[in-house]
């Protein structure tokens, strides 16, 4: 346990380290050297009130009944508010550097992981809930930031504070050094130690915390089934769940560092005492002056205060970078990637053929197993089958949303697997059952299809599609929000706008995932038409429910537990067909 942990907290902090200087490495070596140049504030501000209190100490009382000491000392009250206006000068500078270099690296952190994510394979997504995924992104951002702060601000500030501390004590006398040089060893071999076992608290943690966002989230999703049944009290209970074992990982990493700050608390005390009992001996045998015993005594009082803040911040560290390493997750290698030979997809005639393909299906027993197909060029071909039958996923697997395990999957004589993924997607167009938009214009997810289309080429995919009067009609006409998920349209106008996208793109190849199964009669009319046009001159495959749908493919094929069972026209299938003549009497 203790290896892994030590291993994940290792991967944890070059994660760090890499985004955090990744292409910046002068920018954030810059204000880590103005965070250690602040460490030596305390040791000049200790000195400067040696050298004020020696100053006052060499006049006895006679002699300041007869000189102004305040004129005497001008020149070390000048000196002193020399240097605390240079250390304010200071901290401005490492404010302006921090202003110009942070937010840049968090904005970048956001772009990595986005990045990232986009090209994990569809199974991801399945499995992950898109407000946690979004969540985690956004927290790594922040968590970044705040490792920075509490590494670089709180803890290295300290450490070099405790540093020039040090070589301080020693100008002054050795052995008062020597002690103070033995805590500090001590001090931090105890906090080392215990980094690791830190590390696996926040991480449980984080883990939690990330599950209550996600939790929150999937239920308001579901808000209007929350509502339609009356749930509120079972969802409470249900969220209050997960709470908990958040609470409890949360007072399990604060009970640890309760023990840990105890501990680390105990060595301050016995080290002020060690040192204030050494300071009073020598001054009682004349050995330091007496500013020499306050600059000991008010450094050590200063770093006992900096260290109290150091055992917190080494709490909030690995709290963050365990909310850090909960969002690493999602940097998981890709598991569907080009080859390192791919080239680029070129289809001619959009042949598609399946040989000798095997695929285990997720999430039920069906196998599409050693099984062959071919679908002509221009050929429009209609997928049926009970619900998990795994027709929706024969037609992603053309997509290369999944790799099969075995066989071979074509398009026009090429391996979509020796190809570019990028020019595989390019020649193909898919219109999914449930019509979802970007929170953008409506001429903004028109133009998804093709971005260097232009607003005529735009106009001309909405009026082919049935739409365009009804964008004329909205108040922002096409420069109108399409909403959340596209909610300010109907299913029927939010399909039509995606048959649009996809008229743009002009792909050889169109995948009708059951496009009109949630419309009423008179848009799936509408929407029909627009898919009619949109079918002209392309190798369509058409997952459907509604059987008036196939009555216009040139083919049917019909699926059974991930095999295809059937194959023929409506008619030939009519006839002979069995489990295609039950789905007719079915629907």
């Amino acid at each position: 346990m203790e290896i892994r942990d030590s291993q994940t907290l290792s991967s944890t902090t070059k994660k760090c380290i890499y985004l955090l200087s990744n292409k910046r490495y002068i920018k954030i070596s810059t204000l880590i050297f103005l965070i250690i140049l602040t460490g030596v504030i305390p040791s000049v501000n200790s000195l400067l009130l040696q050298n004020i209190t020696d100053s006052i100490d060499k006049y006895s009382n006679q002699d300041l009944k007869c000189l102004s000491l305040s004129s005497l000392l001008l020149k070390w009250i000048v000196i002193y508010g020399a240097w605390l206006e240079a250390t304010n000068i200071l901290w401005r500078i490492y404010d302006y550097a921090y202003m110009k270099i942070i937010p840049t690296i968090k904005a970048r952190v956001v772009d990595y992981f986005y990045d990232h994510i986009q090209y994990h394979e569809h199974r991801f997504f399945q499995s992950n809930l898109a407000g946690d995924i979004s969540n985690r992104i956004t927290e790594a951002s922040r968590s970044l930031e705040m490792i920075f702060a509490y590494a670089a601000e709180k803890i290295l500030r300290k450490l070099a504070i405790l540093v020039f501390a040090l070589f301080t004590l020693y100008t002054v006398h050795t052995v008062i050094a020597l002690i103070f040089c033995i805590w500090l060893i001590s001090f931090i071999s105890i906090s080392l130690y215990f980094s690791r076992h830190i590390n696996e608290y926040s991480t449980i943690y984080g883990r939690d915390k990330a599950l209550v966002s996600g939790k929150i989230v999937d239920a308001i999703s579901n808000i209007t089934a929350i509502r339609i049944f009356d749930s509120y009290k079972y969802e409470g209970k249900y969220l209050g769940t997960y709470l908990d074992k958040s609470v409890r990982s949360d007072q399990n990493m604060q009970w640890f560092m309760f023990k840990l700050r105890y501990v680390l608390g105990m060595s301050c005390t016995l080290m002020i005492c060690a040192m204030m009992y050494y300071v009073i001996d020598l001054r009682s045998n004349l050995t330091i002056s007496i500013g020499q015993c306050i600059l000991i005594i008010t450094l050590c009082i200063a770093v006992i205060d900096d260290i109290w803040d150091l055992t917190q911040s080494f709490g909030d560290l690995f709290e963050q970078m365990g909310s850090f390493n909960q969002s690493t997750t999602l940097l998981t290698k890709h598991k569907i990637t080009d080859k390192s030979n791919a080239y680029k997809l070129i289809v001619e005639k959009p042949l598609i053929e399946f040989k000798n393909v095997t695929f285990c299906y997720q999430h039920n027993d069906n196998k599409f197993d050693n099984q062959s197909v071919a679908i002509k060029p221009f050929e429009k071909v209609g997928l049926v089958g009970f619900s998990g039958s795994g027709k929706t996923t024969f037609a992603n697997l053309i997509s290369r949303l999944y790799d099969i395990e075995d066989g071979q999957i074509l398009i026009d004589g090429q391996n979509i697997s020796e190809v570019s993924i990028a020019s595989l997607h390019e020649n193909i167009s898919v219109i999914p059952q449930e019509p979802i938009l970007f929170h953008r214009s409506v001429k903004d997810n028109i133009r998804y299809g093709n971005p260097n289309a232009t607003d005529e080429e735009i106009y001309e995919a909405a009026k082919f599609t049935h739409i365009h009067e009804f964008i004329l009609g909205l108040r922002g006409k096409y420069e109108t929000i399409c909403g959340e998920r596209g909610n300010n349209f109907s299913g029927g106008q939010r399909q039509r706008i995606i048959i649009a996208r996809a008229f743009l793109k002009k792909s050889p190849i169109l995948i009708l995932d059951e496009a009109t199964s949630s419309l009423d009669m008179r848009t799936e009319k509408l929407v029909q038409e627009s898919l009619h046009n949109l079918m002209r001159n392309k190798t369509v495959l058409v997952v459907a429910h509604r059987f008036s749908t196939l009555l216009s493919m040139d083919r049917i094929l019909v699926f059974d537990k991930g095999h295809i069972v059937e194959d023929g026209s409506h008619d030939e299938l009519r006839k002979k067909g069995n489990i295609y003549k039950m789905l007719c009497d079915t629907y």
